[in-house]
């Protein structure tokens, strides 16, 4: 067998002239484009959905999230200027509406304190920021005085995801350091080797800072205090790397051995090897302090993946993440870490409950299988697919394609699956030939395929923000899965409809999921976060909690579909890669988002939501974007139902979820989110689902626009044989009251 490498290109070419090659109408600002590559190729991609997009977007004066940092541009807080600097505990956190409610709606952090700042005398109102070398891990700010104070001048500060310490390297200019908490005392101490100064901070709020000076030439930073909040320099330095920190109990140590050594970006490289899989999350360091040790910052995540090397670098002392609990310093410029990829899950349903066995089909249910593809297959497809939302589209889209599959696959009824693959095609069609209600467009301001209705209407939120970069894993999603279903019976048949379609597809992959930087024509990992381990939702949109992401399982959806379209054209580096995002979104998930009994990571206050609702950067919130109904709450964490829902969501963990939150409340609900529910169901009790989707009294109100009963009791009635389900568990007759009762 041979190793697998996860990150080989999916394509370098432009995208076809059919789509239309115009400017974003939002502009990033401060961004700098390197000289002599201002032309569509040789110009950067810029990353829309990491952690520093606020630098970019509207007053620029949001947080930019370096956890276990938060980062501001301050531009004239009082008298402070330049770089904000907050770290904030888990005892800070702000609860509410009500704070003494259990569980609480929502959390989060206060924002804006600014514990420290980054600053220069020079700095005032018209002080200046440039952006480079915008990667998915990591930017280059630099920071410039008004044009009265000359050229030559400049803080350059890389902000690095993990960084242990957030560094500011000055160019002549005079530091100076500012708090909006206000200093108790500062000192300074023993230097930690040659060349290195050293100065503890106790500020009003009992926190401890500490921040070293790296000098050339013997130089020495001299400092003085102008007042409670204000500390200048003495002089003007030429070249100093200042490097600052929030102290913990039993860190002084650690933080003086890792002193003189920063990362100015990060890249990761992964191999699999069957269903061993491995990542490589590497720092890069200047080459003048190559030789230090680097100090870095894991979440829970990464440390439960750890290979041994890794592991043994833990430092011993931690700090907290605004919303994903706590982060370990660790001694390392890598992080090795090993994944368990979920190779044999394919197109076919799929369970990880203990002993149960799936595909074997009884008449009963093939019979009822049959009655719903033949209905289903009759409706008019273009109708419910040329829809003006990308998103919605590719959910119908995805629906037929999943009738035609059980017609091929389950009922292996040759005609009804030729006569709706061919509809599937012709509504598919449109899409690829761009002739639907909203065509995309190539934007050639920050590289990527968006919708024409933002252009269209000027409304920034049409289709959910499509073309501000919202969502575009869940939209593009949908329809990367519904090709790689097309593609794989078309090519059975023995049809042509992967090569005559496979560029379309390859550049929704590349839009969402470019896995690496010789592709010029669009951002690397768009929408996935190779750190955080799951996709962020939120595109050109300012937020003063950071990126967010509302659905856990329409992120895991838009891996299967590259996982299984890798599978489809022989991309084996692509079907690895999805396998590889599968897993660690199995590991993210669990950790972060679905709130099991025994979850020690994620903030205790909130398991018995059992799902976060929204997790931004900087808060959890027990809702959505457009309901606030338990039933939109919870459900949008289980759409679609598909072979992956297993892997991601236990049985126990659903079946807890049904019984304390969604029993009572399903059979109140009349549209199509109850159906979602009771898919859902099958995960721990195939055949109350089963019951429920075959039932005499079975309602088409309760089938979301992307849902078709055909797969509902295909999935259900496909993982009956072997389980075993005690029923007495239920303790109410919740599965079908309405339309017969329990069964």
């Amino acid at each position: 067998m041979t190793p697998v490498e996860l990150f080989q290109p999916v394509g370098t070419t432009a995208p076809h002239p059919r789509f239309k090659r115009r400017p974003h109408p939002q502009p990033p600002k401060s961004v700098v484009v390197p000289a002599g590559h201002e032309d569509e190729r040789s110009k950067p991609p810029i990353e829309t959905n990491k952690f520093y997009a606020n630098l970019f977007l509207g007053n620029q004066d949001q947080g930019v999230f370096m956890i276990p940092y938060v980062l501001w541009w301050n531009r004239g807080i009082g008298n402070h200027f330049g770089l904000g600097i907050s770290q904030t505990s888990k005892e800070q956190r702000v609860y509410g509406p009500d704070p003494n409610q259990r569980p609480p709606q929502y959390f989060f952090h206060p924002v804006g304190i600014r514990s420290m700042s980054l600053s220069a005398f020079e700095f005032d109102k018209n002080m200046r920021l440039e952006l480079s070398k915008l990667d998915q891990f990591s930017v280059e700010a630099r920071f410039l005085p008004g044009p009265a104070h000359g050229k030559d001048k400049v803080l350059r500060v890389p902000i690095v995801l993990g960084s242990g310490f957030v560094t500011g390297i000055y160019y002549n200019l005079i530091p100076r350091f500012s708090s909006v908490v206000g200093y108790k005392s500062f000192s300074e101490k023993p230097g930690p080797r040659n060349g290195i100064q050293k100065y503890v901070f106790e500020l009003n709020d009992n926190t401890t800072w500490v921040m070293y000076a790296t000098l050339p030439h013997a130089e020495k930073l001299k400092l003085a205090q102008d007042d409670w909040q204000t500390i200048t320099a003495l002089q003007r330095v030429r070249h100093v790397i200042i490097q600052i920190a929030k102290m913990p109990p039993g860190s002084e140590k650690a933080y003086d051995t890792h002193a003189g050594t920063y990362p100015v970006r990060a890249q990761i490289s992964g191999t699999a090897y069957g269903s061993n899989g491995t990542l490589h999350l590497n720092w890069l360091t200047p080459q003048s302090c190559s030789s230090g040790r680097l100090l870095v910052f894991a979440l829970s995540h990464h440390v439960a993946s750890f290979a041994r090397q890794t592991a043994k670098c833990a430092l011993g002392f931690a700090l907290d993440s605004p919303s994903k609990g706590k982060m370990y310093a660790y001694s390392t410029k890598d992080f090795f870490m090993n994944e368990v990829l979920p190779t044999d899950i394919q197109f076919s349903p799929w369970t990880s409950m203990p002993g149960a066995k799936v595909g074997d089909y009884s008449d009963e249910a093939l019979s009822a299988i049959y009655q719903a593809a033949c209905t289903e297959l009759e409706q008019d497809m273009q109708q419910q697919t040329n829809l003006n939302s990308m998103y919605f589209s590719g959910k119908a889209l995805d629906k037929f394609a999943y009738i035609v599959y059980v017609a091929f696959e389950i009922l292996r009824n040759r005609s009804l699956t030729q006569a709706g693959l061919e509809k599937l095609k012709s509504a598919f069609q449109v899409f690829t030939t761009n002739r639907q209600q909203f065509p995309l467009v190539y934007d050639t301001t920050y590289k990527g395929i968006v919708s024409s209705a933002s252009y269209d209407t000027g409304n920034a939120l049409e289709d959910f923000g499509n073309a501000y970069y919202n969502d575009h894993h869940f939209h593009y999603g949908y329809f990367i899965h519904a090709a790689a279903i097309i593609g794989y019976i078309d090519n059975a048949l023995g049809g042509t409809w992967i090569y005559d379609n496979k560029d379309y597809i390859n550049m929704l992959v590349r839009d969402i999921a470019n896995p690496c930087d010789s592709d010029p024509y669009f951002a690397v990992s768009r929408s996935f976060d190779w750190f955080h381990g799951h996709s962020w939702a939120k595109g050109l949109f300012e937020s003063g909690d950071g990126k967010d992401q509302e659905s856990t399982s329409e992120d895991y959806h838009h891996a299967y579909a590259i996982k299984l379209w890798g599978k489809v054209v022989g991309d084996k580096s692509m079907e690895a890669r999805g396998d590889m995002m599968l897993a660690i979104m199995k590991r993210t998930f669990n950790t972060y988002f679905l709130l099991s009994d025994d979850n020690q990571v994620q903030d205790q206050n909130i398991k018995e939501n059992r799902v976060t609702g929204i997790l931004f950067e900087n808060k959890i919130d027990h809702t959505t974007y457009f309901s606030s109904k338990i039933e939109c709450i919870q459900g949008i964490h289980m759409i679609p139902i598909t072979p992956i829902s297993s892997f991601m969501r236990s049985s126990q963990f659903v079946y807890t979820e049904w019984i304390s939150l969604l029993a009572n409340a399903a059979d109140k609900i009349d549209d199509g989110w109850k159906g979602i529910l009771y898919a859902n169901v099958a995960l721990f009790d195939p055949k109350a689902s089963f019951r429920f989707f075959s039932h005499p009294s079975f309602n088409d109100a309760w089938l979301d626009g992307g849902a078709s009963k055909t797969w509902y009791l295909a999935y259900s009635a496909g993982k009956l044989a072997s389980v075993r389900f005690d029923v007495s568990l239920i303790g109410c007759s919740c599965y079908v009251v309405g339309i017969g009762g329990a069964a």
